[in-house]
C-alpha cells in the first residue's frame, strides 16, 4: 500500500493493467451470448467496411458497430472482442485515475488524500457489477460511451485549468459527439460538467463562457435523434411506454436496485425481475432513498463535496432519461458501469480521512481482494450462453423471459427436453410470449423429427 501513496504515472498504468487483467483473465475464452447474436454474428452490417459504410444511412450506434466491424474483420474470433473490451476497461480506468487526481488535488485536504485516485480506479477495475459491461461483449456499448465520456470530461477540466482553448472548444464537444455516436444516453455529457464545476468550486459564469459549445452539441444531438427515422420511431415507441407517474415509480425502483447491487454485489443478474409500476404508492422505500440522498447531496454540498458529487452523478446517470424514455429494461448493472465510479470516489476518501492509516490499508486491500475474487467468479457465469441463463434463471425464476432464453441456449445444444421444459415454464409464466411458443413448435418438430417422444 505504500507503494500506492508514491505512483508516478507509469506504475499507476502497471497497478490498473495487472488488476484488469488479473480480474478479468478467465474472460478471454467466453463465448458469444444473447445479444451477440443479434448485434455482431447475425448482423451483416458489421461484417464488412462496405456493409458499414452502406448502412450508415438508416442505422444506430455507428461507432459502436465501427468497433465491432474492426474486431471482425480482424479475424481474430471472440478472443478478439474480449480483448477489447479490457482494453476499454483499462483506458476507463486510466481515465478515472486521472479525474480522480484532478478531484482530489482542488480538495483542501489534498495533502491526505495522494493516494486516493489509485485506489479509486483499482476498486473501479476491480469491482464485479462491471462484469456485464466488460466480460459481456455487447455490454461494450456502455464501457466505449464511457470512454468517450470520462475523455470529453477529462479535456474540459484539463481545458480549464490550463487555459487551453482547444481542449475546451474543440476536443471537448468533440469527444461529447463519439460519445454519442456510441450510445444516446451520452445526452447527460453537459450536466456532468455542470456537476463537476459545482463540486469544484466553479461559477455559474464558467457555465455560460466555457461550456456552451457542449450545450451546442447537445441541441445538434436531439435535433438528429428527432429528423433520424430510426431514432425517432425508438423514442415513440419509449414514451408510449407508461405515463409519467409509472415512470417515476419504476426508475426510482430501478435506482434502488443499482445502488444495492453496487453496495453489495453478491447476487448479480444480467436479466433482473424487476416489475412495472404505474403509481408512486408502489415505489415509498425506493421513493424515502432517493429523498435521503437528495437531502444528503445538498447538505454535504460545502463541507464533503465528493459526497454531493458522487450522489449527484449517480442519480443524474440514472434517473432523468430513463424518467422520459423508459425501456423494456428497467435497469442493467451496466449502467452503473459510467454511474458509479464517484461513489468509489467518495468511499476512498471518507475512509482516508476518517480512519487510521493502518485500518485503512486493510479495509482497502480487503475490498480489493473481495472484489477480484466476484468478479473472477462472475466471468465464469459467462463460458457460455447455458451457464449464464442457468443463473439467471436461479436469480429470476419468474420471469418468462429468462426461461425463454434458457431454453433457446438449451435448444442450440440439442437438449430438447431440458429446452422444451423450459419453453413451458416461460408459457405459463406469460402465455403471451410468441417467442416462447415459437421455440417450443421448433422444439417438438426436432424432436419428432430425432424420432423422440413428447409430453403432454
Amino acid at each position: 500500500m505504500r507503494a500506492l501513496h508514491t505512483e508516478t504515472p507509469a506504475t499507476a498504468l502497471l497497478w490498473l493493467t495487472l488488476a484488469v487483467f488479473i480480474g478479468y483473465a478467465n474472460a478471454l475464452g467466453g463465448a458469444f451470448q444473447f445479444d451477440d447474436y443479434n448485434v455482431i454474428v447475425n448482423e451483416a452490417q458489421v461484417h464488412s467496411w462496405g456493409n458499414w459504410l452502406a448502412g450508415l444511412d438508416n442505422g444506430i450506434r455507428p461507432l459502436l458497430k465501427l468497433s465491432y466491424t474492426l474486431n471482425w474483420t480482424l479475424g481474430a474470433g471472440v478472443t478478439g472482442f474480449h480483448l477489447t473490451n479490457l482494453l476499454i476497461h483499462l483506458a476507463n480506468a486510466w481515465l478515472i485515475y486521472r479525474l480522480a487526481q484532478i478531484f482530489t488535488r482542488q480538495q483542501w485536504q489534498q495533502s491526505k488524500l495522494q493516494h486516493v485516485p489509485l485506489i479509486v480506479a483499482l476498486l473501479f477495475a476491480l469491482h464485479p457489477i462491471h462484469t456485464e459491461a466488460v466480460s459481456y461483449i455487447s455490454g461494450r456499448s456502455a464501457s466505449l460511451m464511457a470512454l468517450f465520456y470520462l475523455a470529453g470530461l477529462l479535456s474540459y477540466i484539463t481545458g480549464r485549468l490550463q487555459g487551453d482553448w482547444r481542449l475546451i472548444y474543440l476536443f471537448t464537444p468533440l469527444l461529447f459527439m463519439l460519445a454519442l455516436a456510441t450510445k444516446e444516453t451520452a445526452v447527460t455529457f453537459p450536466l456532468a460538467l455542470l456537476a463537476w464545476e459545482l463540486c469544484c468550486g466553479g461559477r455559474w459564469r464558467t457555465w455560460l463562457s466555457q461550456m456552451w459549445p457542449s450545450w451546442a452539441m447537445l441541441g445538434i444531438a436531439v435535433l438528429f435523434f428527432l429528423l433520424n427515422d430510426n431514432y425517432a420511431a425508438q423514442m415513440q415507441r419509449s414514451a408510449e411506454f407508461n405515463d409519467l407517474q409509472g415512470n417515476l415509480a419504476t426508475q426510482l425502483a430501478g435506482f434502488a436496485w443499482l445502488m444495492q447491487q453496487w453496495l453489495l454485489p453478491l447476487w448479480l443478474n444480467i436479466d433482473p425481475d424487476l416489475p412495472l409500476l404505474t403509481d408512486i404508492t408502489a415505489a415509498l422505500l425506493p421513493l424515502c432513498l432517493f429523498i435521503a440522498a437528495t437531502a444528503t447531496m445538498l447538505l454535504c454540498w460545502r463541507r464533503r463535496p465528493w459526497i454531493s458529487f458522487a450522489l449527484f452523478w449517480a442519480m443524474l446517470q440514472l434517473i432523468p432519461l430513463y424518467l422520459f424514455l423508459p425501456r423494456l429494461d428497467i435497469a442493467n448493472e451496466r449502467q452503473m458501469y459510467l454511474a458509479g465510479w464517484p461513489l468509489f470516489l467518495a468511499l476512498v476518501i471518507e475512509l482516508s480521512l476518517r480512519t487510521a492509516p493502518r485500518a485503512f490499508r486493510i479495509t482497502v486491500a480487503a475490498l480489493l481482494l473481495i472484489f477480484a475474487s466476484l468478479t473472477f467468479l462472475r466471468n465464469q457465469v459467462y463460458a457460455d450462453e447455458i451457464r449464464l441463463w442457468q443463473d439467471t434463471a436461479a436469480k429470476s425464476p419468474h420471469k418468462a423471459r429468462v426461461h425463454n432464453n434458457l431454453g433457446h441456449a438449451y435448444l442450440l445444444a440439442q437438449r430438447h427436453e431440458e429446452a422444451r421444459n423450459e419453453f413451458i415454464t416461460a408459457l405459463q409464466l406469460d402465455p403471451g410470449l410468441l417467442r416462447a411458443r415459437h421455440n417450443l413448435y421448433r422444439t417438438d418438430d426436432e424432436m419428432e423429427k430425432a424420432g423422440g417422444t413428447l409430453r403432454p
